[in-house]
């Protein structure tokens, strides 16, 4: 017996009998092959993601880093003027100005200024130089300050000196002579180079 004669396909069944059998091998591809690179796809949007936030962290970084390179070289130059001005004596007003400036620190962490003046050969101040005279051109760069006060006030002052702005002199020696009446109070000689 002959099978029976199957009807003609219409355009419709022949559409999804091409369709179907590719979509069910994309689908096993999708399911079975492909999940690896999906996953290897995700991480590397991930890696992209997060490079891309760090770069933008480094033009910040960046910046601020200029800044700071900025901020670092006006330091230098500033310690750079300030080393020459020591080197070479500095001008009359500025040696006088440092001298103002260390009398008004001392008096005001609480201590008296007794006498001032260039320092003599032995270290102790001229005699033709007292308080209230200012250091001029071809006077020692060894300046003295004998001063009376306590310890917390000397070690307040010498603390101080480093944020006092445009001060262009810096501590050579502090000597202290023991109080007659044995109470805290000193006399102290400090020795500044300006």
């Amino acid at each position: 017996m002959k099978p029976p004669k199957r009807p003609p396909l219409s355009a419709r069944d022949r559409l999804l009998l091409l369709v179907l059998p590719g979509a069910l091998v994309l689908m096993i591809y999708a399911v079975f092959i492909n999940p690896g690179h999906n996953s290897a796809l995700s991480k590397a949007r991930t890696q992209l993601e997060q490079a891309r936030k760090q770069a933008g962290s480094g033009v910040a970084s960046t910046a601020a880093l200029s800044a700071d390179l900025t901020r670092l070289k006006q330091d230098l130059e500033k310690v750079k003027r300030e080393s020459e001005a020591l080197k070479q004596g500095g001008d009359t007003l500025q040696r006088a100005k440092s001298v103002t400036q260390v009398g008004d620190l001392l008096r005001k962490h609480g201590l008296v200024v007794v006498e001032e003046g260039p320092a003599g050969a032995a270290g102790a101040i001229a005699p033709a130089n007292r308080r209230g005279a200012a250091p001029n051109a071809t006077s020692s760069p060894v300046w003295a300050i004998r001063f009376l006060g306590t310890w917390p006030g000397v070690q307040a002052t010498l603390q101080a000196m480093p944020e006092v702005a445009d001060l262009t002199c810096f501590p050579l020696g502090l000597t202290m002579q023991e109080s007659a009446q044995g109470n805290s109070v000193h006399e102290w000689t400090l020795h500044l180079r300006l």
